[in-house]
């Protein structure tokens, strides 16, 4: 005996067989008969249970349960309260000077000679300093004197406060229009020498368009002599020269003796 395979359905069967068996099984089921529970030796495979279903219906029931958490919301009692207000001074930063000054000016021009005042405000005990002294000095009030051309910084500080600066540029002053003159020139007209005798009253000297200290001198004291009131008085005969010093200037005139 031997098997032969059906070429219809595949099945193998025995050659005692005419006609496939199982061919004819499936002619007789479809024909309202009973397929038999057994059918000899073809084996029907069951098809395995399918988990698609219950895996889609597990998926929509995690989204859904999402969606009303994001809905209702996932906060504590309490989440919603505003945060109490912030202490004023936990953001001060600690480098921050206590005491802030101010300075009317931060900016002075000054001509040699002349006098400036700078006020600082914010705080008591204001110590005023110079960086440079020899072009412009202050005081203790904070008046600021120029001393000579150049420039010069000018700070006021305090305790528990940064320092402010101000910027002192000291200019030379103008010249004047100066005359030097003796008595036997007018006023007003510049005279560069004259003429006195030995034994003669001693000849005023004069500058206009001061009202200066004149700082006098002489060429040669044995000639003539002058005295800090620029009086002229001859002692030999001889040429020399008398000097005024004044405002910056410096002024000469000649005086010869007879």
């Amino acid at each position: 005996m031997s098997l032969l395979k059906c070429p219809k359905c595949g099945e193998m069967f025995s050659d005692s067989y005419k006609t496939c068996p199982f061919c004819e099984e499936d002619e007789a089921f479809a024909n309202g008969g009973k397929k038999p529970v057994n059918p000899g030796r073809r084996v029907h495979r069951q098809k395995s249970p399918s988990i698609l279903g219950p895996t889609l219906v597990l998926v929509l029931v995690l989204v859904a349960g999402v969606l009303l958490y994001t809905l209702i919301g996932s906060g504590k009692p309490g989440d919603d309260q505003p945060d109490p207000p912030k202490n004023p001074t936990e953001d001060v930063d600690p480098n921050t000077p206590a005491v802030t000054l101010s300075l009317d000016q931060t900016a002075l021009e000054l001509t040699v000679g002349g006098t400036g005042k700078l006020t600082a405000t914010g705080a008591e005990g204001i110590t005023w300093t110079s960086s440079n002294a020899g072009v412009a000095a202050v005081g203790e009030d904070g008046t600021v004197t120029a001393v000579a051309a150049g420039t010069a910084t000018i700070s006021a500080s305090a305790e528990g406060a940064d320092p402010v600066t101000c910027t002192v540029t000291v200019k030379e002053a103008p010249k004047k229009d100066l005359v030097l003159r003796s008595i036997y020139s007018s006023e007003g007209v510049a005279q560069t020498e004259f003429a006195m005798s030995v034994g003669e009253p001693a000849v005023p000297l004069t500058v206009d368009g001061t009202d200066s200290t004149v700082k006098w001198s002489t060429e040669n004291s044995g000639v003539v002599t002058v005295n800090s009131a620029g009086e002229v008085t001859a002692v030999a005969s001889g040429k020399t020269t008398v000097t005024a010093e004044v405002d910056g200037q410096t002024l000469t005139i000649t005086v010869i003796v007879w």
